[in-house]
């Protein structure tokens, strides 16, 4: 789809006016963030919706892909769908891509509304010179989701994620470490705080998994070998560390607003 230059003004301004009323309400209850990963020939821009409350939703999204071409028209690239998040879920949703070699300038837009239209999360990414642009120069809060999981983020300003740890001493114990960390790393949670994953012997001959995050625990089972049990409670354990996490983080804001 194709529009003037003057046309794409006036839509894009009927998009983003209305948020500006409900600013004070943006990525409050529902955080929106678009991660940017890089492959082999492309940036894959992919959208992320993450529910901070302890109340379910239902919710839509736009993500949109805005490039200026050479004649000063504008193309846009849209994926839109409906979504249900649980409390304290991280979703992730469609992704955008864009080649390295365009060198148009490229705008990422995502949105998430409630089922009345009401703006409740926000992110965009501007690329002033398409896939060719120094992604360094880009917003600082901007997460980047590196493609190689061995990669390490460089130390020089920047913080070092936080680790999965497991301390499993059966099957059981290791499955339920690998449903966990494979839920974790395809949500891309982001944290310098470490999780744990231990297992000890208890009652019987059952063994007890907890769950620690920053050495809280936030769940804490007797284990069973079936694989349908074992993925519940990883998803379990995953939102509730997942709520610790954000309410770290708003500790750490209030007392940096004290």
């Amino acid at each position: 789809m194709f529009l003037s230059t003057p046309k794409y003004l006036i839509i894009f301004s009927i998009t983003l006016i209305p948020l500006l009323g409900f600013s004070q309400f943006i990525n409050k209850e529902i955080k929106a963030e678009v991660l940017i990963e890089k492959n082999s020939e492309f940036y894959n821009f992919i959208g992320t919706a993450e529910n901070l409350t302890n109340t379910d939703f239902n919710l839509k999204y736009d993500l949109l892909l805005f490039t200026t071409e050479s004649d000063g028209q504008i193309t846009k690239e849209n994926k839109s769908d409906r979504i249900f998040i649980e409390a304290h879920q991280k979703l992730i949703l469609p992704s955008i891509t864009v080649n390295y070699s365009v060198s148009n300038k490229t705008i990422i837009v995502l949105l998430i509304y409630d089922l009345d239209d009401k703006p409740l999360g926000q992110d965009r990414i501007v690329l002033e010179n398409g896939g060719q642009t120094d992604l360094s120069a880009l917003k600082k809060d901007t997460q980047m989701a590196v493609s190689n999981e061995d990669q390490a983020a460089p130390s020089d300003g920047f913080v070092m994620d936080g680790f999965v740890l497991e301390n499993t001493i059966t099957k059981a114990g290791k499955d339920f470490y690998r449903y966990f960390y494979s839920e974790y790393f395809n949500k891309q949670i982001r944290s310098s705080k470490d999780i744990l994953i231990e297992e000890v012997p208890g009652r019987g001959i059952n063994t007890r998994i907890s769950v620690f995050v920053a050495d809280q625990l936030v769940w804490q089972f007797f284990a069973q070998p079936r694989k349908a049990f074992l993925i519940r409670n990883a998803s379990i354990a995953l939102n509730r560390s997942i709520a610790y996490l954000q309410e770290l983080d708003q500790r750490k804001n209030e007392f940096i607003r004290y």
